[in-house]
Formats: structure tokens, C-alpha cells, sequence
């Protein structure tokens, strides 16, 4: 039997994505799920900002494609939204609430409504399926979601039903390392369903997968989000795959938004220069 204590780091991920003053000035239009005025990140001994003086407002129910090369801050704005990084300057809200500047309790309660997926899916391998996706439940119900013997039982129903949804109910029992790439990935996208999440933040969530694996799980997370009505910004190396599953594509280039239009409005010859090497 895996001991508690082997599964303290883990856990801990989990509990900390599972678990102000209002809107920011100058909103207008559509409810903003996410705000975001000013934003600077710079890491420590780096000479130049990781992210600088990034505007951008995100629509409730819409979903976003963040394109760009490695390094262009695509994973450090989705991480910097939840405060996985601080910001060192500007202004970030989420469903109306200031992130920036939070409380310890207060930003618990914002990354409760925000699903994270990453590429590495950051599940626990030598535990089954079905306890993975229990564990989502600990930003509602507390460490008795570290084990479904310990659960409730509308939170063991609750993970069923998830795992169903993405297409797993007949590998509850089976460990997660005896899955494939693409099926650790839906159950990572179950875990972050048992949330209830408003927002998902998906940080290239297919790079690892293949063509068919990665068409599967981008068409599940479009599905659930126009099933739930979340808002979702995921970032993606693939051109055609955000074309095709987003409601608006935003290009990154060395920390600045180059790039924000409807995917309706843009082709792959307007977004590749996204990709070209800087000068």
C-alpha cells in the first residue's frame, strides 16, 4: 500500500490547484471572466521581462488559444494568473475578483474556480484512476478527499460520473501508470472537472501526444466547455489545432502580445510569422 507521507508533494499540487476590489477599470462589453492590465514578469537574474505590459481581457465562455515559440511566455502567463508566479507589476482579476494582491485565503478560494491541465498531467501513478480523480475534490471537501475511503459518497458518485464523461468508467480500478498518454490526460481532465472549475487553464496540453490522442482530448475539452459554459485559455504550439478549436487565437513573441483576433478571421499565413526566429 503507498503510505501517506510518500504522497505529501503530490498531493500538495493538487490541493493548491483545487482549492478585492471588484472589476478592473475600463470594462465594458461581455462579463470578463479574466482581466488582465499592465502585466510584467521578470525572473530572478534575467535580463529581460518574461512577460511585459500584457492587456488582455478574456470573455466568459470563450475559449482562447495561446500560440507561440518556447520561451514566449505562453506557460508563464497561464501560471501568473493563479499567482503560480508572481507578477511584478500590473493588475490581474478573475471573475471579477483581484488576484493580484490576494490573501493567502482569498487566493485559495480563486484557484477553487480555475482548472489547471498541464502537459505532464501531474497525476499520481501508482494510485488507480478513480483515486486521481477523488483527489480533485479536495478544494471543496478538505485532505478527506486524499482517499476515497475517507470521501463522501456524493463525491465518490461525483468521480464516476467524470470519469464516464471523458470516456473512462471501465479503468477506475486500473493504475495510472498502466495508461496510455492520451487516456492520463483525460483522467487529469476528470480530476480538474471534480472542481466544478469556471475557468480551465490548459498549458499545452497536448504537446506530448500524438495527432489522434491530441485531436481527442482538445474536442472533449471544447465539449465540456460548451456543456458548462467555462471560460478556457489553453497554450498550443499547433496552429491548425487552434484555429480549429478556439474562439480566439493571441500570439506571444518574446513577452508581448503580437497577435489578437476571432479564429473566424485568421488563417495559418497570418499566424506564422508568430513563429519566426527573432533578429
Amino acid at each position: 500500500m503507498t503510505s501517506p507521507s510518500s504522497l505529501a508533494t503530490d498531493v500538495d499540487v493538487a490541493a493548491r490547484l483545487s482549492g478585492s476590489d471588484g472589476l478592473l477599470a475600463g470594462t465594458t462589453g461581455a462579463a470578463a471572466a479574466i482581466e488582465v492590465r499592465s502585466l510584467r514578469v521578470r525572473y530572478r537574474r534575467a535580463k529581460a521581462d518574461a512577460l511585459s505590459d500584457i492587456d488582455l481581457q478574456v470573455n466568459e465562455g470563450e475559449t482562447v488559444a495561446l500560440i507561440g515559440t518556447n520561451g514566449a511566455g505562453k506557460s508563464t502567463l497561464l501560471r501568473c494568473l493563479v499567482r503560480l508566479i508572481e507578477p511584478a507589476g500590473g493588475r490581474i482579476a478573475i471573475s471579477g475578483t483581484e488576484v493580484t494582491g490576494a490573501s493567502r485565503t482569498a487566493l485559495r478560494a480563486i484557484r477553487c474556480d480555475v482548472g489547471f491541465v498541464f502537459q505532464r498531467y501531474h497525476l499520481i501513478p501508482r494510485l488507480t484512476t478513480f483515486h486521481n480523480v477523488v483527489q480533485g475534490a479536495m478544494g471543496r471537501h478538505g485532505s478527506r478527499c486524499c482517499w476515497p475511503s475517507t470521501s463522501p459518497g456524493d463525491v465518490r458518485h461525483e468521480a464516476m460520473q467524470c470519469l464516464e464523461r471523458v470516456g473512462l468508467a471501465a479503468f477506475a480500478d486500473r493504475r495510472v501508470d498502466t495508461l496510455s498518454g492520451g487516456q492520463q490526460q483525460r483522467v487529469a481532465i476528470a480530476r480538474m472537472l471534480m472542481q466544478r472549475p469556471r475557468v480551465i487553464l490548459a498549458d499545452e496540453p497536448v504537446a506530448s501526444l500524438d495527432p489522434a490522442s491530441a485531436n481527442g482530448v482538445l474536442e472533449l475539452m471544447s465539449s465540456i466547455a460548451a456543456e458548462r459554459g467555462v471560460t478556457v485559455i489553453m497554450a498550443l504550439h499547433q496552429i491548425e489545432l487552434a484555429l480549429h478549436y478556439a474562439d480566439r487565437v493571441i500570439g506571444l513573441r518574446n513577452g508581448t502580445l503580437e497577435f489578437d483576433q476571432p479564429a473566424a478571421d485568421c488563417d495559418a499565413a497570418q499566424l506564422n510569422p508568430i513563429f519566426a526566429e527573432s533578429t
